[in-house]
């Protein structure tokens, strides 16, 4: 995905030599910063959790001669809105958590199974109390994004299933070695510190799928139900957040779609690996919550319903696989108890459709803000109109809607 040169977002107080430490640790005989670039990691409408920044610096070396270094920063929004909608939430914790100890911890459960596997990118710290995310720019070692408007073929969709129930598998591996995961993962973003904002988006987000929904096919038979969700979506979500430990569960992404997911291309072409990025929401849960999120969202309209229950299949397959290499000490989940699992927290394919489903499908332009997203401004309103009258989320949702209704996936 091409990137500007803007740097209009760029957080005012990066500096070259917040990067001094990081250089030092990771440059052989490194000497001194020669140059130093910071522009907009991502156009507008790719991202709106937060600021992406892209890093490129010109280090000298002992010898006189030059290496580049790549970064990738995440930082937070500076708009008002966003201020009061995160309020008292410290919106990267989870994710230093995850790159300093959970991937290291999983990736060596695998080692010590005899498989190497990598999660993610590498992870670096700056010497500031600001909130922030450094992780190297994987772009370097020809990773990439999908194209969100396009979705993924089936090619994509078993390639990031496969590493989905690796990551799923061991992490129900090392919650049986540390005896429980901290209480912020099993809790996730849903505390009452986000209850507002997370409100705020699905409530809003249905009047608008109501407002729109006249375009779409048999829209009488999903009215009264969607109406009726206007004012329980939050309850069942939350009802859905709430672990059952009679369950199998996991680390779940529960971001996990096709801006989410970079993938890794030979010289040839060829599909060589999968890493998952923005982890900023990880959450001790079903694994039905990753599955219905990334299948809905991200993949293409023609096989994402009629190839549902064999991409099921195919997950569970690779989950049984992995569970049985790294010893899971416990009874391991039958593909008929996951398609149980997938109904009992039904409420994640609504989620899905009328929350990212319209953010991942709509063209990016310069009403693709934060701002825009969340607010109620003119502007604001302009925006989601147009995310629910889009051509191509209308042809998704005059798939998933009926699939969604034929399953019970709309009555609460």
């Amino acid at each position: 995905m091409s990137t500007s040169k803007d740097t209009s977002n760029v957080p005012k107080w990066l500096e070259a030599r917040l990067f001094e430490g990081v250089l030092k640790e990771n440059v052989p005989n490194y000497k001194e910063i020669k140059e130093f670039k910071a522009y907009a990691g991502l156009p507008a409408g790719e991202n709106y959790s937060t600021v992406i920044t892209r890093i490129e610096i010109d280090a000298e070396l002992q010898d006189g001669s030059t290496v580049k270094k790549f970064f990738i920063l995440k930082t937070e929004h500076v708009s008002d809105l966003y201020k009061e909608l995160t309020e008292g939430a410290d919106c990267f914790k989870f994710e230093h958590v995850t790159y300093q100890e959970l991937i290291p911890a999983f990736e060596k459960l695998y080692h010590e199974a005899g498989k190497e596997i990598s999660f993610g990118a590498k992870y670096y710290r700056l010497p500031i109390s600001r909130g922030h995310l450094l992780l190297e720019d994987l772009c370097q070692r020809n990773f990439k994004n999908a194209n969100r408007l396009e979705c993924l073929d089936m090619k994509h969709a078993k390639q990031v299933l496969k590493k989905m129930a690796e990551w799923h598998a061991v992490s129900a591996v090392h919650k049986e070695n540390i005896g429980k995961y901290d209480e912020a993962l099993i809790i996730g973003a849903y505390n009452d510190q986000l209850r507002k904002s997370i409100t705020t988006f699905f409530e809003g987000m249905t009047k608008y799928m109501l407002r729109c929904l006249h375009l779409y096919e048999n829209s009488e038979d999903y009215k009264e139900k969607i109406e009726k969700l206007l004012h329980s979506v939050i309850d069942e979500l939350w009802k859905a957040t709430k672990v059952d430990d009679a369950d199998f569960n996991v680390l779940n992404h529960c971001d996990c779609w096709t801006n989410n997911i970079m993938f890794q291309y030979g010289d040839a072409g060829q599909l060589l690996d999968t890493y998952f990025v923005d982890l900023a929401m990880p959450k001790y849960g079903s694994p039905a919550q990753d599955l219905i999120y990334f299948i809905l969202s991200s993949l293409q309209a023609d096989i994402k319903i009629k190839q549902f229950d064999h991409l099921i299949q195919y997950y569970h397959e690779n989950l049984v696989e992995n569970l049985e290499l790294l010893k899971y000490p416990k009874a391991k989940p039958t593909l008929k108890e996951l398609h149980i699992l997938l109904h009992k927290y039904r409420i994640w394919g609504y989620c899905t459709t009328v929350g990212v489903l319209a953010v991942a499908l709509l063209d990016s332009s310069e009403m693709s803000t934060f701002d825009n997203f969340l607010g109620d401004s003119d502007d604001g309103d302009k925006f989601k109109l147009m995310m629910f009258t889009n051509k191509r989320y209308i042809q998704h949702v005059n798939v998933i809607l009926p699939w969604l209704l034929n399953r019970g996936a709309l009555d609460f």
